[in-house]
């Protein structure tokens, strides 16, 4: 078709000027492309630039995820154990690894109410832009915990005030001790002496409470580590004992004792209210 036109015909006039003009919005098609290109190639460096120059902030920021669950559990023991009075908040929140009270301030929950600044420690990372971990550590972060007196509030990463941690006795624990009380009981005869040896050859820690009683050729003996973590043992002959934890419900105060007669009782092995 196009061998028919004459040079200078009208169509002829009109392709020369549509290929330039083709040519030329291809190049400017290309051109804004690789301007594109390059400002997001620039702007992804400046990124990765900023963000390895600043590895405390983002150890700070990442770590904070994992202190703030501490905390969730710091407060979630709380009101399953009922607490209070400051002296068991101070004492509750100590207990759980990772976590330093920093003060404490109030008397009661229902009275004056009950502030505590907590430093928990939480692991955080810092990575450059392709994932890869420049650096990580432990790093505490700070938290402050309004327990009443008309409700519960809470602020986290706040400003860790300075000074040394509060004192706060670690309980023991009764991880570990069954099979081995199981063991040493199974070994006697329903004796107290004999019990009393028994328990004494275990080696406990002297921070667990040993409680006994002896009733018709029964013995109980209670071992106990904390308010909630005790064990209760009957032995009624050699290879008859039964031992017995009961449950968070039924150590709450004002229910069970965690006592050697408890294992004489009517109450040994019943299941909570």
């Amino acid at each position: 078709m196009m061998a028919g036109l004459q040079r200078g015909s009208p169509a002829i006039i009109m392709c020369d000027i549509i290929r330039p003009m083709r040519r030329r919005t291809l190049w400017i098609g290309l051109g804004a492309t690789v301007l594109v290109l390059g400002l997001a190639s620039a702007g992804v460096k400046r990124y990765q630039e900023h963000v390895e120059r600043q590895p405390d902030w983002q150890i700070h920021h990442t770590a904070l995820p994992e202190a703030a669950s501490k905390v969730d559990g710091v407060v979630s023991q709380f009101g399953r154990d009922h607490v209070s009075k400051a002296e068991d908040y101070l004492h509750t929140a100590g207990q759980h690894a990772g976590v330093q009270v920093l003060s404490i301030t109030g008397e009661t929950h229902w009275q004056t109410g009950v502030t505590l600044v907590l430093r928990v420690t939480g692991h955080g990372q810092a990575r450059g832009f392709d994932g890869v971990v420049l650096q990580e550590a432990d790093v505490p972060i700070c938290f402050r915990l309004q327990m009443g007196p008309d409700e519960d509030s809470r602020d986290d990463d706040i400003d860790c005030p300075a000074g040394e941690p509060l004192p706060v006795t670690k309980d023991p624990s009764l991880v570990g001790v069954d099979e081995r009380l199981q063991s040493a009981l199974s070994l006697v005869e329903p004796d107290e002496a004999a019990v009393r040896a028994a328990i004494a050859g275990m080696d406990l820690d002297p921070a667990i409470q040993q409680s006994f009683a002896a009733k018709d050729g029964v013995v109980g003996v209670a071992l106990r580590a904390s308010q909630y973590d005790c064990v209760v043992a009957r032995v009624a002959a050699p290879d008859d004992v039964t031992l017995w934890h009961p449950s968070h419900t039924q150590l709450a105060p004002g229910e069970l004792s965690c006592t050697g007669g408890l294992a004489l009782s009517s109450e040994f092995k019943t299941n909570p209210h």
